[in-house]
């Protein structure tokens, strides 16, 4: 049986303009309990910011003031459907080394995140 990851995807989904700050982003995400946040440009979804790419940024030597495009992934922004199956889902985090996936609509529109911390909700 299909097991789409709409099913098992957490919401809402934050998301960040590329030039928030990163104190900005780790308050965020820690008053919403989320583990990572998109981060767009002009609205249009470029990156991904992770709790990793927060200890990243310290250990670079960054400043709370710097931009989050400093520390997030952007570029290569891998987004996937609604409608994937959860198995085709976690071998694309597999093979990209990835633990976060925005998930989008049939409009296009992200709606939600899937992470290795969702898994569970697929086995219980």
């Amino acid at each position: 049986m299909l097991k789409r990851i709409k099913d098992f995807m957490s919401t809402p989904v934050f998301q960040v303009e590329a030039n928030t700050s990163l104190q900005e982003v780790c308050k965020l995400m820690l008053e919403r309990g989320v583990g990572s946040v998109v981060v767009t440009e002009q609205g249009v979804p470029k990156g991904i910011f992770t709790d990793r790419d927060a200890i990243k940024a310290i250990a670079a030597g960054l400043s709370s003031s710097d931009e989050v495009r400093l520390a997030a992934t952007m570029g290569n922004l891998i987004i996937i459907d609604e409608d994937t199956d959860v198995f085709e889902a976690l071998k694309i985090m597999a093979a990209n080394k990835i633990r976060h996936l925005p998930v989008k609509n049939k409009n296009g529109n992200i709606i939600g995140m899937f992470s290795i911390t969702d898994v569970h909700k697929v086995y219980s």
